[in-house]
């Protein structure tokens, strides 16, 4: 694979360990709750960034794997999406 491509696997391999990490937080800490509720409230806005925000922690954990392994084009894009999440969770936080 190109640079090009392992960057972008890295980018969506980084949203979909954010996504899928909160799930997994938000279940465990309400175990009376199902999909369909975590979704209504996460798209609602209301649990989007303490969840989000503890979510990072798992993408950070894959940079530094990825990054151990050499894999230096797959660690950039999990850090754009880290930083992109990141930033959103700050502007979400402060408006």
């Amino acid at each position: 694979m190109s640079d090009r491509a392992n960057i972008i696997l890295g980018f969506l391999l980084g949203l979909a360990t954010s996504l899928v990490f909160s799930y997994i937080v938000f279940i465990n800490n309400n175990p009376g709750m199902n999909e369909d509720d975590y979704f209504k409230i996460f798209f609602s806005g209301k649990l989007i960034v303490p969840v989000m925000s503890i979510s990072l922690l798992a993408n950070f954990a894959l940079f530094f794997i990825f990054l151990r392994l050499n894999k230096d084009a797959i660690s950039k894009g999990l850090l754009i999406a880290t930083v992109i999440i990141g930033t959103v969770i700050l502007l979400l936080r402060f408006m």
